[in-house]
């Protein structure tokens, strides 16, 4: 379809929405002449002075504002409430050590399998955070060697550390 015809399905919708959505212009002769006939009627009696009476005397009392007895936005200020005591706490020094990044989010997708020469070799399909990876025994993923692919587990060795990661099908 071309621009001309979408433009003239467009404005023939709007042009039949316009006419069809518009009062009519002549009323039914009955429904003008009986609603002349009939007085209108006030649908609510409400009684003003008797509600307001009614919510004064629920007024609620002011309170005196306390001042909290912890601020969520200061971690280190210790205050006392009133009417208790507690012994002084000692603050220690406390070393803050930056902790080691997190290891590399490794899963195990699947394991294919190619029989070469009478011999299986699988291949693992990994998935980490740099994307899938096919990897054979051998190769080095994340910082990680794949040491032995099982039928449904792959066994990782760290390159830095020598530790192991195992990863089974999910």
């Amino acid at each position: 379809m071309d621009w001309k015809s979408t433009a003239v399905i467009s404005g023939a919708g709007i042009l039949a929405t316009w006419f069809f959505s518009m009062p009519p212009t002549h009323a039914p002769a009955g429904a003008v002449a009986r609603a002349a006939r009939e007085p209108r009627t006030v649908a609510s009696t409400i009684d003003i002075e008797r509600e307001a009476a009614r919510l004064q005397a629920h007024a609620r009392q002011e309170l005196h504002y306390t001042e909290p007895s912890r601020n969520p936005f200061r971690f280190s200020e210790r205050r006392q409430v009133r009417g208790t005591s507690s012994p002084a706490v000692a603050t220690a020094s406390v070393t803050v050590t930056p902790q080691a990044p997190l290891p590399p989010h490794i899963m195990l997708d699947g394991i294919a399998a190619d029989t070469m020469g009478g011999q299986e070799q699988r291949t693992a399909i990994l998935n980490t955070d740099a994307g899938v990876v096919l990897a054979k025994e051998g190769d080095q993923v994340a910082g990680y060697r794949v040491e032995k692919i099982a039928a449904d587990a792959v066994e990782l060795v760290k390159v830095d550390d020598g530790s192991v990661l195992r990863v089974g099908l999910r």
